[in-house]
């Protein structure tokens, strides 16, 4: 495996996530387009959102919660989804099989990249709320020993469902239509797309 040292890494993270922060994230009522360079990303969002709200009154336990009939987008999320998986974009897979990628990375740059994670995260939470994080989903990087990419790009409307099942878990009530957000990015890397999605929950308690 290619290493970086610690300095190479952050200083790739660093312009990353600059060049991302340049797009924010706007009030959850009036959301910002996302760049037309997002295709994938917005192909997939479109997509999510014309079942949303079926998935999610079939998985809700109670038939009379308020299921939120779409989701908006992001820009914040967005970010850290692509700060997610920016790894797995930088350094060559200790395991490449058919439908994942695995990584390990060094010690230093492993601690330095969840550092940053969590700080997103916390930006996040102070902008929408305490409780706004709901989790990253399509990869797995809890550990550096096995980080791992679990999301293949959802491309029939079957496989676009069982993503959304899989996000609103036991269905995501809200009476405000604009109260989940999501942020997407879809890396293609060795000729495979992959789907990292970031879901938030405006909760400015």
């Amino acid at each position: 495996m290619k290493e970086m040292n610690r300095r190479e890494f952050l200083t790739l993270s660093g312009a990353a996530v600059v060049a991302l922060s340049l797009a924010g994230c706007g009030g959850p009522s009036s959301p910002p387009s996302p760049p037309a360079s997002e295709s994938k990303e917005m192909t997939l969002f479109k997509a999510i959102n014309e079942v949303w709200y079926e998935v999610n009154r079939e998985v809700a336990p109670n038939p009379k919660l308020d299921i939120c009939k779409s989701v908006v987008y992001c820009q914040e999320a967005a970010d850290l989804a692509k700060f997610t998986a920016s790894p797995f974009e930088t350094y060559e897979p200790e395991v490449d099989e058919e439908d994942y990628r695995k990584w390990n990375l060094p010690d230093d740059v492993f601690h330095e990249y969840q550092l940053r994670e969590s700080e997103m995260i916390a930006e996040i939470r102070k902008t929408y709320g305490g409780g706004s994080y709901r989790g990253t989903a399509g990869v797995s990087n809890s550990t550096h020993d096995g980080m791992q990419l679990n999301q293949l790009y959802p491309r029939t409307q079957s496989e676009v469902r069982e993503f959304v099942r899989r996000l609103a878990g036991h269905g995501l009530a809200s009476p405000h239509p604009e109260q989940w957000m999501i942020g997407l990015y879809c890396p293609t890397i060795k000729g495979k797309t992959y789907t990292v999605a970031v879901m938030v929950n405006f909760a400015p308690i």
